[in-house]
């Protein structure tokens, strides 16, 4: 039985990895080992399952990964990605798991919702 490959195998950046291993997460789920090559080769995947079965990081390790290896310096007001759910709730999720991996890489994210005042989320 050949061995499973690793995120590290998968081509991600070490930090990332690094971060992943520190929060328990060790080997990359089923949808995870079906997406991220293509993603990381910049072809589009489509991904379904139920909550808890790794979708959000088999979209957004090839999104940090590809901005990482850009080298693109950021620009002020110039979001080098964006990520759309739909709703409120999925947003600060999808945040709340990206955010450490990008801090990691020296990338900063935000979540920016209707229904709530602009002030807040200007700052």
């Amino acid at each position: 039985m050949d061995a499973q490959p690793s995120f590290a195998d998968l081509g991600l950046p070490t930090p990332v990895v690094d971060e992943l291993t520190r929060q328990g997460i060790t080997t990359p789920f089923p949808i995870q080992l079906a997406t991220i090559n293509d993603a990381l080769a910049g072809r589009d995947t489509l991904g379904r399952g139920r909550t808890g079965s790794g979708k959000t990081l088999a979209f957004s390790l090839p999104v940090l990964t590809r901005l990482a290896a850009s080298n693109a310096p950021r620009k002020p007001n110039k979001p080098r990605a964006l990520i759309l759910v739909p709703t409120r709730e999925l947003a600060n999720q999808v945040n709340e798991v990206i955010m450490p991996l990008a801090r990691e890489l020296k990338m900063f994210t935000t979540t920016i919702y209707g229904g709530v005042g602009y002030g807040g989320q200007l700052n």
